[in-house]
């Protein structure tokens, strides 16, 4: 590889000032961790806007600078390396060997990136490329060395799944993950042989299969490859192999740096593949759908944010380029603000609206800066108050069990169950069983904490993990249904808010979101008198703790608690009841 022209004194100065405050986060071999207070950029800014908002962590940096890093001293520099992003420098770094790394569909055809095909480079489109191919492997690397040599303290992967992140597409089916495929079945025992069908593994041509299947007289042209019986297997095979491609970059950034290198993807949660490698991750740093279109707040982002617990890595997420799109059409900010609450109320962070992709059909990529002065109170809010935030888990009534296996075959049941509990102000944690795919074993310490347990599908659960969910000491349901009629809620409120109680030694913040928006004026109704029930026993509190509510844009307000209840004022947007300590 190439070394950066740099002397190593002018790499030792760029290198402190990309660690910036992040570097005091990490102890001992302890990891890097976003915290619930941070804020979070996407994108390079000015000095200015990085102090106007409180920014603490670029998330996206792009290549390091001189100019970029000093412009980010004292907030976290993570450079990013796109995966599909990237198409042109690659192109032009492997001028004559480029297209030996592309992707390939069942027919040996190039695809391209759906969301970038009003992209090219010099005549050329955008292509998927194939994170298997050693000419397309060999840029990723470089690029990873490239960014902490330059300076970077933690590195950011976009579109982290590679040629795994295309099998919607049909692909990758390159000569390369044909290959690699044999080797994959070469490994699997007699029996699972069978099961599938594969009698000599090491002779297997997975493409040459597929095309026979479709040409299949009854194949009709319904037919699709992803309706094919070794499809899971395929796919399972290629999640794998992006899980130890992102292992290879994590472990070749910190060779390079001589220290572990926090890294983070855009693996959006709420895709079921994106959750394979989170344990080569500090953090998810992605887009999250938020439903714009309905103009209202949307409770399908609380899911992501409680699946990112569940995973133990916390989530900076931003909105959909069509999320973006829509409220850059429409001029919504107030929607925005709601976003914002919402994040830091389930303890993860809205990355700061400066900047954001947008996507349409119709205009391709283009770009939304929101408003400063209507967003960076709330984000200056969070940090003059970082101890509401920090030190706190988030409380759960119940626990929902939810095998990966049955949420990567069809997300939308497990998400309309979130979004059931949500509506009933119920706070649930999520138990992901692992499988094939994600390397998640369920614990008797997993599941410690509530009494109730929904488990809707025990059948997709391992076989390991099987056992441990059925001795849960509490109730146990299969419907989210039985289980609200059960369930007694440590926090109740009525009318349009949602409650998000987080807890600590001695104190629970309880997060208050108002969710009466209004979308002709693009704002909230505030609420007046809001009574809030608390189950001081449940959160550990005694009777007659003292209470505040604390608000963005207005002063504290002490707030009497008796007998487990509490009035409030007001409650605009957002408010925290702050219980005990």
């Amino acid at each position: 590889m190439t070394r950066a022209p740099f002397p190593v004194p002018a790499l030792l100065a760029l290198a402190a000032l990309g660690a910036g405050a992040g570097a005091a986060r990490a102890t001992g071999d302890a990891p890097w961790c976003l915290r619930p207070s941070d804020v979070v950029f996407m994108y390079q800014a000015d000095q200015a806007t990085y102090e106007e908002y409180g920014a603490t962590i670029l998330a996206w940096g792009g290549r390091p600078t001189p100019e970029s890093l000093q412009a980010a001293q004292g907030v976290s520099f993570f450079g990013s390396v796109g995966m599909v992003t990237e198409f042109g420098r690659y192109h032009d770094r492997f001028p004559q060997a480029w297209a030996s790394g592309l992707c390939r569909d069942v027919r040996g055809r190039p695809y391209r990136v759906p969301w970038l095909t009003d992209h090219e480079h010099e005549g050329t489109p955008f292509w998927w490329c194939c994170s298997r191919q050693p000419a397309f492997r060999a840029y990723v690397e470089e690029r990873v060395v490239d960014t902490v040599r330059r300076g970077a303290f933690g590195v950011h992967i976009d579109d982290h799944l590679g040629a795994a992140g295309s099998l919607f597409l049909g692909g990758c089916l390159c000569n390369r993950c044909v290959e690699g495929f044999r080797k994959h079945l070469a490994a699997l025992d007699a029996d699972e042989l069978d099961r599938l069908g594969v009698a000599h593994p090491e002779a297997f041509d997975y493409g040459a299969v597929l095309r026979a299947w479709l040409a299949e007289p009854e194949a009709g042209e319904e037919r699709r490859i992803q309706d094919h019986p070794l499809w899971d297997e395929w796919t399972v095979f290629q999640a794998r192999g992006a899980t130890s491609f992102m292992s290879r970059l994590r472990a070749l950034a910190a060779k390079e740096a001589g220290r572990p290198v926090p890294m983070s993807a855009n693996a959006g949660v709420l895709w079921p593949h994106h959750l394979v490698d989170h344990a080569t991750l500090d953090f998810f740093s992605a887009e999250v759908e938020h439903e714009a279109a309905e103009r209202r707040f949307s409770d399908q982002p609380l899911f992501a944010y409680r699946l990112a617990d569940a995973v133990g890595r916390p989530l900076a997420s931003t909105a959909s380029g069509w999320d973006w799109a829509f409220v850059k059409e429409h001029d919504l900010p107030g929607l925005v603000r709601g976003w914002i609450a919402l994040s830091y109320a389930a303890g993860h962070n809205l990355m700061a609206p400066h900047r954001q992709w947008c996507y349409t059909e119709e205009k391709g990529t283009h770009w939304y800066d929101g408003p400063m002065e209507i967003y960076a109170p709330l984000y200056r809010f969070v940090r003059a108050h970082g101890e509401l935030f920090e030190g706190l888990r988030p409380w759960a009534d119940l626990t929902l069990v939810m095998p990966h296996r049955s949420y990567r075959r069809d997300p939308e049941p497990w998400l309309e169950r979130g979004r059931r509990l949500a509506e009933a102000n119920v706070s649930y944690r999520l138990v992901v069983g692992g499988d094939a795919m994600v390397d998640r074993p369920v614990t008797p310490e997993s599941l410690e904490g509530p009494a109730i347990l929904v488990n809707p599908a025990p059948g997709d659960l391992l076989p390991a993990d099987r056992p441990i969910v059925e001795a849960h000491p509490g109730e146990s349901y299969d419907t989210v249904e039985g289980a609200l009629a059960a369930v007694s809620p440590a926090v109740r409120v009525e009318g349009p808010l949602r409650a998000l109680p987080r807890v600590g030694e001695g104190r629970a913040v309880i997060h208050l979101l108002n969710q009466a928006y209004d979308p002709e004026r693009d704002a909230v109704s505030p609420l007046r008198d809001v009574e809030v029930l608390i189950d001081l026993e449940a959160l550990g509190l005694a009777d007659g703790a003292r209470a505040r509510l604390v608000s963005p844009g207005a002063a504290p307000v002490e707030v009497p608690v008796s007998g487990g209840r509490a009035t409030l004022p007001a409650v605009d947007l957002w408010a925290l009841l702050v219980v005990g300590d």
